[in-house]
Protein backbone atom coordinates (compact mmCIF):
# COMPACT_ATOMS: atom_id res chain seq x y z
CA UNK A 1 0.00 0.00 0.00
CA UNK A 2 1.52 3.71 -1.04
CA UNK A 3 0.28 4.99 2.18
CA UNK A 4 2.47 2.30 4.48
CA UNK A 5 5.57 3.64 2.19
CA UNK A 6 5.02 6.79 2.83
CA UNK A 7 4.50 6.78 6.89
CA UNK A 8 7.29 3.96 7.12
CA UNK A 9 9.57 7.22 5.60
CA UNK A 10 8.49 9.48 7.54
CA UNK A 11 9.06 7.62 11.18
CA UNK A 12 12.33 7.43 9.45
CA UNK A 13 12.18 11.34 9.08
CA UNK A 14 10.91 11.69 12.83
CA UNK A 15 14.42 9.83 13.79
CA UNK A 16 16.28 12.32 12.20
CA UNK A 17 14.21 15.46 12.78
CA UNK A 18 13.09 14.86 16.24
CA UNK A 19 9.62 16.40 16.82
CA UNK A 20 6.75 15.74 19.84
CA UNK A 21 3.85 15.78 16.69
CA UNK A 22 3.44 16.94 13.60
CA UNK A 23 0.98 19.72 14.93
CA UNK A 24 2.89 20.39 17.69
CA UNK A 25 2.83 24.25 18.23
CA UNK A 26 6.58 24.03 20.10
CA UNK A 27 8.87 21.10 18.19
CA UNK A 28 11.09 18.84 19.94
CA UNK A 29 14.95 20.61 19.60
CA UNK A 30 16.83 17.45 20.67
CA UNK A 31 18.34 16.63 23.61
CA UNK A 32 22.04 15.78 24.15
CA UNK A 33 23.50 14.04 21.10
CA UNK A 34 20.43 14.02 19.40
CA UNK A 35 21.00 16.62 16.78
CA UNK A 36 18.82 18.09 14.32
CA UNK A 37 19.68 17.64 10.99
CA UNK A 38 17.00 19.35 9.02
CA UNK A 39 13.51 21.06 9.32
CA UNK A 40 10.00 20.15 8.05
CA UNK A 41 7.74 22.77 6.93
CA UNK A 42 4.44 23.44 5.25
CA UNK A 43 5.36 23.90 1.91
CA UNK A 44 1.92 24.47 0.93
CA UNK A 45 1.41 27.42 3.25
CA UNK A 46 4.87 28.48 1.77
CA UNK A 47 3.76 28.63 -1.45
CA UNK A 48 0.43 30.34 -0.92
CA UNK A 49 2.49 33.02 1.44
CA UNK A 50 4.82 33.37 -1.66
CA UNK A 51 1.65 33.93 -4.35
CA UNK A 52 0.43 36.58 -1.78
CA UNK A 53 3.37 38.32 -2.40
CA UNK A 54 3.37 38.45 -6.06
CA UNK A 55 -0.24 39.59 -6.25
CA UNK A 56 -1.44 41.12 -2.84
CA UNK A 57 -1.85 44.44 -4.91
CA UNK A 58 -4.99 42.93 -6.94
CA UNK A 59 -6.19 40.17 -4.40
CA UNK A 60 -7.08 39.79 -0.98
CA UNK A 61 -5.86 37.34 1.31
CA UNK A 62 -7.95 35.50 4.04
CA UNK A 63 -5.86 34.01 6.29
CA UNK A 64 -7.80 30.88 7.98
CA UNK A 65 -5.33 29.85 10.74
CA UNK A 66 -5.23 33.78 11.62
CA UNK A 67 -9.20 34.14 11.13
CA UNK A 68 -8.64 37.11 8.94
CA UNK A 69 -11.12 37.29 6.07
CA UNK A 70 -13.43 35.14 6.88
CA UNK A 71 -16.97 34.48 5.25
CA UNK A 72 -19.88 32.73 6.13
CA UNK A 73 -21.85 30.69 4.49
CA UNK A 74 -25.21 31.85 6.49
CA UNK A 75 -24.39 35.57 8.11
CA UNK A 76 -27.41 35.20 10.33
CA UNK A 77 -26.13 32.04 12.49
CA UNK A 78 -22.46 32.55 11.75
CA UNK A 79 -22.27 28.84 10.21
CA UNK A 80 -20.08 27.24 7.59
CA UNK A 81 -16.68 29.82 8.00
CA UNK A 82 -15.03 29.30 4.64
CA UNK A 83 -11.21 30.63 3.52
CA UNK A 84 -10.65 31.13 0.17
CA UNK A 85 -7.44 31.63 -0.56
CA UNK A 86 -7.79 34.67 -2.70
CA UNK A 87 -10.28 36.84 -3.73
CA UNK A 88 -10.10 39.76 -6.15
CA UNK A 89 -10.22 43.50 -5.03
CA UNK A 90 -12.28 44.20 -8.26
CA UNK A 91 -15.64 43.28 -7.50
CA UNK A 92 -17.32 43.97 -10.65
CA UNK A 93 -15.15 41.47 -12.08
CA UNK A 94 -14.66 39.04 -9.37
CA UNK A 95 -12.34 36.35 -9.42
CA UNK A 96 -11.25 33.62 -6.77
CA UNK A 97 -7.96 31.69 -7.20
CA UNK A 98 -6.70 28.76 -5.14
CA UNK A 99 -2.62 28.31 -4.72
CA UNK A 100 -1.62 24.45 -5.31
CA UNK A 101 1.68 23.09 -3.91
CA UNK A 102 1.11 20.24 -6.50
CA UNK A 103 1.61 19.31 -9.90
CA UNK A 104 -1.04 20.35 -12.71
CA UNK A 105 -2.22 16.85 -13.00
CA UNK A 106 -3.03 16.59 -8.97
CA UNK A 107 -5.26 19.46 -9.93
CA UNK A 108 -9.03 17.50 -9.73
CA UNK A 109 -12.26 16.68 -8.14
CA UNK A 110 -12.08 18.02 -4.50
CA UNK A 111 -10.24 21.13 -5.82
CA UNK A 112 -12.89 21.82 -7.92
CA UNK A 113 -15.55 21.44 -5.96
CA UNK A 114 -13.93 23.33 -3.12
CA UNK A 115 -13.05 26.65 -5.79
CA UNK A 116 -16.63 26.37 -7.83
CA UNK A 117 -18.51 26.74 -3.92
CA UNK A 118 -16.31 29.83 -2.97
CA UNK A 119 -17.13 31.11 -6.48
CA UNK A 120 -20.72 31.13 -6.09
CA UNK A 121 -20.69 32.46 -2.33
CA UNK A 122 -18.69 35.74 -3.94
CA UNK A 123 -20.52 35.52 -7.05
CA UNK A 124 -17.47 35.22 -9.32
CA UNK A 125 -17.42 33.94 -12.97
CA UNK A 126 -13.56 33.04 -12.83
CA UNK A 127 -11.53 30.89 -10.59
CA UNK A 128 -7.54 30.23 -10.87
CA UNK A 129 -5.32 27.15 -9.49
CA UNK A 130 -2.19 28.62 -9.06
CA UNK A 131 0.37 26.34 -9.05
CA UNK A 132 4.67 26.12 -9.70
CA UNK A 133 5.31 24.94 -12.73
CA UNK A 134 8.07 23.38 -13.45
CA UNK A 135 7.68 21.69 -17.28
CA UNK A 136 6.33 25.28 -19.12
CA UNK A 137 2.84 23.78 -19.89
CA UNK A 138 0.47 26.80 -21.06
CA UNK A 139 -2.63 27.68 -19.22
CA UNK A 140 -5.45 25.08 -19.09
CA UNK A 141 -8.81 27.01 -19.38
CA UNK A 142 -11.76 24.43 -18.04
CA UNK A 143 -15.36 25.85 -18.57
CA UNK A 144 -18.09 24.90 -16.58
CA UNK A 145 -21.01 22.51 -18.17
CA UNK A 146 -24.72 22.66 -17.93
CA UNK A 147 -27.68 20.33 -18.36
CA UNK A 148 -27.71 16.79 -17.57
CA UNK A 149 -26.07 13.51 -19.08
CA UNK A 150 -29.63 11.86 -18.49
CA UNK A 151 -31.15 14.32 -20.71
CA UNK A 152 -28.41 14.18 -23.18
CA UNK A 153 -27.89 18.03 -23.59
CA UNK A 154 -24.52 18.72 -21.93
CA UNK A 155 -22.86 21.56 -23.17
CA UNK A 156 -19.80 23.93 -21.89
CA UNK A 157 -21.01 27.34 -20.67
CA UNK A 158 -19.37 30.18 -21.96
CA UNK A 159 -19.73 32.97 -18.42
CA UNK A 160 -17.94 30.62 -15.65
CA UNK A 161 -14.34 29.14 -16.16
CA UNK A 162 -11.63 27.79 -13.96
CA UNK A 163 -8.34 28.20 -15.02
CA UNK A 164 -5.14 26.22 -14.13
CA UNK A 165 -2.22 28.93 -14.16
CA UNK A 166 0.80 27.87 -13.43
CA UNK A 167 4.05 29.60 -12.50
CA UNK A 168 6.54 28.55 -14.67
CA UNK A 169 9.81 28.00 -12.62
CA UNK A 170 13.30 27.95 -14.74
CA UNK A 171 14.68 24.44 -13.94
CA UNK A 172 17.78 24.81 -16.41
CA UNK A 173 19.37 27.71 -15.07
CA UNK A 174 23.13 27.58 -14.61
CA UNK A 175 23.70 29.63 -12.07
CA UNK A 176 21.61 31.97 -9.30
CA UNK A 177 22.29 34.94 -11.18
CA UNK A 178 20.34 33.46 -14.29
CA UNK A 179 17.79 31.67 -11.95
CA UNK A 180 16.75 35.02 -10.25
CA UNK A 181 16.13 37.12 -13.32
CA UNK A 182 14.78 34.54 -15.12
CA UNK A 183 12.20 34.28 -12.28
CA UNK A 184 11.65 37.56 -11.92
CA UNK A 185 10.27 37.67 -15.82
CA UNK A 186 7.99 34.43 -15.22
CA UNK A 187 6.64 36.38 -11.81
CA UNK A 188 5.69 39.19 -14.12
CA UNK A 189 3.96 37.14 -16.79
CA UNK A 190 2.22 34.86 -14.00
CA UNK A 191 0.91 38.11 -12.25
CA UNK A 192 -0.07 39.87 -16.27
CA UNK A 193 -2.35 36.94 -17.00
CA UNK A 194 -4.38 37.73 -13.23
CA UNK A 195 -5.20 41.48 -13.95
CA UNK A 196 -8.02 42.31 -15.46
Amino acid sequence: CADTAYFREYLALQRVVPFDSPTSETPNRGHGARQIYGILFDGAWLWEEYVNSLIADVFYHPMNKGGKGRAEIDLMENVGLIYPDFISRNSETRIIADAKYKPVDNIGNRDYLQVLAYMFRFDAKTGYYLYPEAEGSDDLKLWLNRGSTYEKNVMARDDISVTKHGLKIPVDALNYDEFSVRMKTCEQEFKSALIF
